[in-house]
């Protein structure tokens, strides 16, 4: 099993509950009942209906979590993305490709902008960025002659700066992404934009190009999640912008308990506990949501166990300095799948967490539920054994 990576189950609400397992089993029965064809010389035949059968089985042991050499959750950074193919509008709707010089784009405001200048007018796109500690960084997006395509402090300003235009021409969507990379993942200063971000060029499905810039948090955690990055200055030019998400604390529904504590809130939620469907929004909801910061629906339905993750070693699509990369297995169940949909380089990175646990064709995790669960005390002392039973399914009632 890949170190610090738990089996971990999937509750209803997305909390994750890690287990200890030392035997992992995966069955599969394909229900092919073969029948011998009379004076056919013992010849038989059979019907494939794909109708297979699968269950997983876990055994492994529950201890206090100050005993355990496991990770309880290894949680996630966040992540935007920034799309210097396009910018959007006041309305938020995309328009023309940047650096097309068509006069909507960034390419009419460089224009207007005053070299080497870092004074913001109304019309100076500015990028703010806040890290996990609340720190808030701002980088300029400025018109300069000078050689530096990014830079921090450049003429005594105290500001970081990307260069979009060279006081000559305007620079390509392709060349402002790679700018704007280039100065995250510099050592400019003590304070270097590169010890709380982590920036990487992607080729866009916008352009076909390196356009898309995306930035990670180098820390885990959601304290950034639908916050930043915002832009300062006119609003018909900024870059199509997603905000951080997908950030999650290092911690879990099993964090901080007890060997028995673990096995009381498996015991009662596998005793008690029922799907609850597809979740619904109403006043009076939205109004304890608002009050509390949970929802009610989780309440009562959100310890359901509606999936797991099982993580396993990969070395597909591995650019890492490691043999291996942990990502989680999944079931492609539907009559669209194909031999590309079910090739293992579809599974996903085994730290992501399921976006939508009523999603069926979520590869982050396989979905189903628990149909047995047993627990042994082993010699008095606060260790458990579990044998548990695990049953995929797409469609829960």
């Amino acid at each position: 099993m890949v170190v610090n990576v738990p089996v971990r189950l999937v509750r209803k609400d997305g909390e994750l509950i890690p287990l200890n397992v030392t035997t992992l089993t995966m069955d599969v029965d394909r229900s092919i009942n073969p029948h011998s064809i009379p004076f056919a010389g013992g010849k038989r035949f059979a019907f494939d209906l794909n109708m297979a059968k699968a269950v997983i089985l876990l055994e492994g042991v529950i201890t206090d979590d100050d005993l355990s050499s496991q990770t309880t959750d290894i949680g996630s950074s966040a992540t935007a993305t920034i799309e210097w193919g396009r910018v959007n509008d006041g309305q938020n709707t995309t328009q023309t490709v940047v650096g097309d010089g068509e006069g909507t784009d960034l390419t009419s405001l460089a224009a207007s902008m005053t070299n080497d200048s870092f004074v913001t007018p109304a019309n100076s796109p500015v990028l703010s960025l806040k890290d996990l500690t609340g720190t808030v960084h701002e980088i300029f997006f400025i018109r300069s002659s000078s050689q530096d395509t990014f830079g921090y402090d450049m003429g005594g300003s105290g500001k970081y700066h990307v260069t979009i235009h060279n006081d000559s021409v305007m620079y390509t969507a392709v060349q402002i992404a790679a700018n704007l990379e280039g100065l995250i993942q510099s050592n400019l200063n003590s304070n270097a934009l590169s010890s709380k971000f982590t920036a990487a060029v992607a080729e866009s499905t916008i352009t076909g190009l390196n356009t898309l810039v995306t930035i990670d948090l180098d820390a885990n955690g959601d304290g950034s999640d639908g916050v930043s990055p915002s832009w300062i200055g006119h609003a018909n030019y900024k870059p199509k912008t997603t905000f951080f998400t997908g950030g999650r604390n290092t911690s879990s529904v099993f964090s901080s308990m007890s060997a028995g504590d673990k096995v009381m809130s498996l015991y009662g939620t596998l005793n008690n506990s029922n799907d609850g469907g597809v979740s619904v929004r109403s006043r009076d909801a939205r109004k304890y949501r608002a009050e509390t910061g949970t929802s009610l629906r989780d309440l009562k339905y959100g310890d359901y166990i509606i999936g797991i993750q099982i993580p396993f070693n990969s070395t597909i699509d591995n650019d890492g300095s490691d043999k291996y990369v942990a990502k989680n297995f999944f079931m492609p169940t539907g009559n669209m799948e194909n031999i590309v949909t079910k090739h293992p380089n579809q599974a996903q990175i085994a730290s992501l967490h399921p976006t939508d646990t009523n999603d069926n064709n979520d590869t982050t995790f396989i979905k189903g539920s628990v149909t047995k669960a047993t627990f042994v005390q082993m010699g008095g002392e606060p260790i458990y054994q579990f044998n548990i039973q695990f049953v995929p399914v797409d469609f829960i009632i």
